[in-house]
């Protein structure tokens, strides 16, 4: 909703400079500067809402802190140097030096571009390396809202700086479908987006790795796994190794299910029946359970299960064949 009004207001005072209306209280006369300010913050908010699984608390707002300030800021002028709010839009775009409002809205400009730049930082990962094919569609349209924003600020920032009225009719035309994508989001709960989020959201949550050093990560999980055969102690578990990587557990489940395409338990699955094929092609009469059993598994079940599911064989076929060739 915040999004859908901070598009409302500047559609509004697009129209007020089309008319040529002016306020006759003057710190009205620039109500859109604090809307600059709002517009990044709440539409940061209202991405993450549509990403984020679980519900973003309040607090997120947080972002809105800098509108409250350029708020405080424009009352303090009305009170103590009313004479520097006096010159109106209108007055502006026909020639006159660039009021401190201007200013003010400029520095908008440029953090509401920086805000969005850096959240194309931030989500690279789903933009750009993103492994999810089923998350293309919604990619899309999140590549489009944050580079729409980027353009958005600063056709604003341009359209002041050159005095260019067409510029600021353009955003105002693109200020109205970014209120009405707002207020579609979160008044009718995503049924416009329902078939792209599923995909988007499952990669915004791999995306929370994206600050990791991802060849690093994979260097020492093949150390622990290779050199180390961490795989062998009977109980390791996803915490237990990640723990040893540095990291939290959902971050290694999630590297492990984007980026090598199998979860945790297949993946330490692999490592023991790789060992037992590798020791059974040194000793093919070697006895079946005390391998199973030293290579990491606790139960005989779980090693002819394992085995069976990546070797399309039981064990002792596959030391039978061994020894056959």
């Amino acid at each position: 909703m915040i999004a859908a009004f901070s598009g409302g207001t500047l559609i509004f005072y697009a129209y007020r400079l089309y008319v040529g209306f002016e306020f006759e209280t003057p710190v009205l006369n620039h109500g859109y500067v604090p809307i600059i300010f709002l517009i990044p913050g709440s539409m940061q908010y209202t991405i993450e809402q549509f990403l984020s699984l679980e519900p973003i608390p309040l607090g997120g707002l947080k972002r809105l802190y800098p509108t409250f300030f350029v708020i405080l800021l424009l009352l303090f002028l009305e009170w103590k140097f009313p004479h520097l709010l006096l010159q109106s839009m209108n007055q502006s775009f026909a020639g006159a030096p660039f009021s401190i409002p201007e200013m003010i809205s400029a520095i908008g400009c440029v953090y509401w571009v920086g805000t969005f730049v850096w959240m194309i930082y931030q989500y690279r990962m789903i933009l750009y390396r993103n492994p999810n094919k089923e998350a293309k569609l919604g990619v899309q349209v999140l590549g489009m809202i944050l580079k729409g924003n980027i353009t958005f600020a600063s056709f604003i920032f341009f359209s002041t700086y050159f005095r260019w009225h067409t510029g600021i009719y353009f955003t105002a035309g693109l200020a109205t479908l970014m209120a009405v994508v707002a207020f579609i989001g979160t008044e009718i709960n995503h049924e416009l987006f329902k078939d792209i989020l599923p995909g988007l959201r499952q990669s915004y949550r791999t995306s929370r790795i994206l600050n990791l050093d991802l060849e690093k990560l994979q260097k020492d999980l093949d150390y622990y796994l290779k050199v180390e055969c961490i795989y062998r102690e009977e109980d390791l578990n996803l915490a237990s190794l990640s723990e040893k990587l540095g990291i939290k557990d959902y971050q290694l489940s999630e590297y492990i299910n984007a980026y090598l395409g199998i979860n945790f338990n297949r993946l330490i699955n692999e490592c023991r029946i790789s060992e037992v094929c590798r020791l059974l092609e040194e000793e093919p009469k070697a006895n079946l359970l005390s391998l199973a059993y030293q290579v990491g598994f606790n139960s005989k079940a779980n090693f002819n299960l394992a085995f069976k599911a990546f070797k399309k064989v039981s064990p002792s076929e596959y030391a039978k064949s061994v020894g056959r060739g």
